[in-house]
């Protein structure tokens, strides 16, 4: 597992050292669409202090560093991904960022347990634009819930069925309603479910 949780001497006294403000930039320009802005997402969603937060296929890491702020010291943020290159470069960034509660875990989510992570370890499971690229979807959602606290959430943002404006095939797209089907599958119930600019669709389901 990368650990971003490092100082550069282990002699250093680090409360005294001066972290580098958190810079959104580097994942993110401040001409982003208000609807597909990570922070307003995460807003809507709901991060709390001390959450352990999950990104399934983080990739470059959208959500990463705005869930590692909203989560605090007390909280850890781990980013999944089956790419190395993408997982060095989040803690590349994380590092820059001065965020030591960032994590990753190289894992392959079609294998069932691929995260290696405990079962109920995690408060929130991030899945976003990840299921049309992959084939096993059910595995990727039984995961999450399996790594799921009682009470903990999932939230899967992808593209809208319905909407024209798509980068994908319409045969691409996975709808709403098959996200639905495999999230009741794996025993998770809707709490909503919000639009997220004018081509993405967020479902939050949570764990009993």
């Amino acid at each position: 597992m990368l650990n971003t949780n490092k100082t550069s001497s282990a002699n250093n006294d680090h409360y005294k050292i001066t972290l580098p403000k958190f810079d959104r930039s580097l994942f993110f320009g401040e001409n982003k669409n208000i609807g597909t802005d990570p922070g307003k997402i995460l807003n809507e969603i709901g991060v709390n202090k001390n959450d352990v937060v999950v990104d399934f296929g983080c990739g470059v890491g959208f959500f990463i560093l705005d869930s590692g702020v909203r989560v605090g010291e007390g909280g850890k943020v781990i980013a999944v991904d089956i790419d190395q290159n993408m997982l060095e470069s989040v803690k590349k960034k994380a590092m820059e960022s001065g965020l030591k509660n960032i994590y990753g875990i190289k894992a392959d989510l079609e294998t069932p347990g691929a995260t290696k992570l405990g079962n109920e370890s995690a408060d929130l499971v991030l899945v976003i634009n990840l299921l049309y690229l992959v084939n096993k979807k059910q595995e990727v959602i039984n995961e999450a819930a399996r790594i799921l606290k009682s009470g903990g959430r999932l939230a899967v943002m992808d593209w809208k069925d319905k909407s024209d404006k798509t980068m994908l095939e319409k045969h691409q797209i996975i709808s709403s309603t098959e996200i639905k089907n495999m999230a009741r599958k794996a025993e998770l119930s809707l709490q909503k479910n919000f639009e997220a600019g004018i081509s993405h669709e967020v479902n939050v389901f949570t764990k009993k």
